[in-house]
């Protein structure tokens, strides 16, 4: 295949070699080319996986590399879902009822390539969901804004991305059959010390390795249920950033890593499990 620029609607007429992402973004090479593949063939990834593996970066860096317009929403804040998806009405001069379009409105029917991101899709309220069946159908993607009467179609260029947590059932996951789920983790023990490694080149090793082995044992036992926190990547590269600082990494583990787990009461479960290693 050879480059070409992305243009949107004409993604099955002209080869196309996906873009790079940046160096801040740590994701297996074929995920990544799928996940752009995906969108320039109009279809919408649906990422799935625990808390803190990176979903939302992804997202992020996908509408950077494609060059479009980024938008987020949380759909798990969807309670009131007209107010959300189509927006309100004020009254006006004149005492004049005018609507205001909220920036999902906005970014629905938009000219210019967007990308939507959908965070917490399997968190849904069931309220919502009706928005969502016209809103993600590819053959006629719409919202109703029932005060006007009228249908507003989604712009040509406009594309959605989702994510969910693993464990929580979709209200409308039947429905959804124009996504393409896709299975992500947190990064391999391995993974995490090199990237680690290379956003604080000033940190050993050894202390890159045994901090993500750290991270490591941490979530298998919160996939285990032994503990109810996970930690984030980011929370590890937060951990990471004071070893360049001077600080040992016995402290960082004490001040940043263990107190994740201060208010859920599980600080001495977590210590105990780290001291295996």
């Amino acid at each position: 295949m050879t480059n070409t620029t992305y243009v949107a609607g004409q993604a099955t007429l002209f080869p196309f070699t996906p873009p790079k992402h940046s160096d801040n973004l740590c994701i297996p090479v074929q995920t990544w080319e799928f996940l752009c593949h995906t969108l320039y063939l109009k279809r919408y990834p649906f990422l799935l996986g625990p808390k803190g593996c990176g979903k939302s970066s992804i997202a992020k860096e996908l509408a950077d590399a494609m060059g479009m317009e980024y938008f987020a929403f949380d759909m798990g804040q969807a309670f009131k879902p007209k107010k959300m998806f189509v927006g309100g009405l004020i009254i006006g001069d004149g005492g004049k009822t005018k609507a205001v379009r909220s920036e999902f409105f906005k970014a629905f029917v938009s000219t210019k390539p967007t990308l939507i991101f959908l965070d917490e899709l399997t968190r849904t309220p069931m309220v919502a969901a009706n928005f969502l069946m016209t809103i993600l159908d590819r053959q006629q993607s719409y919202i109703y804004d029932e005060d006007s009467g009228k249908r507003y179609n989604k712009g040509e260029n406009v594309r959605f991305v989702a994510a969910g947590n693993v464990g929580f059932a979709y209200v409308s996951t039947q429905r959804l059959d124009t996504a393409f789920k896709v299975r992500l983790n947190y990064l391999t023990a391995e993974e995490e010390a090199a990237l680690i490694r290379a956003r604080f080149p000033k940190v050993s090793r050894d202390a890159a390795t045994q901090l993500a082995k750290v991270a490591e044992v941490l979530r298998l036992a919160e996939q285990k249920e032994t503990l109810s926190v996970s930690l984030s990547t980011r929370q590890v590269l937060d951990a990471a950033a004071y070893i360049p600082l001077g600080y040992r990494l016995d402290e960082v583990i004490e001040r940043v890593i263990l107190t994740n787990y201060v208010i859920t009461g599980e600080e001495m479960v977590a210590r105990s499990l780290i001291q295996t290693l």
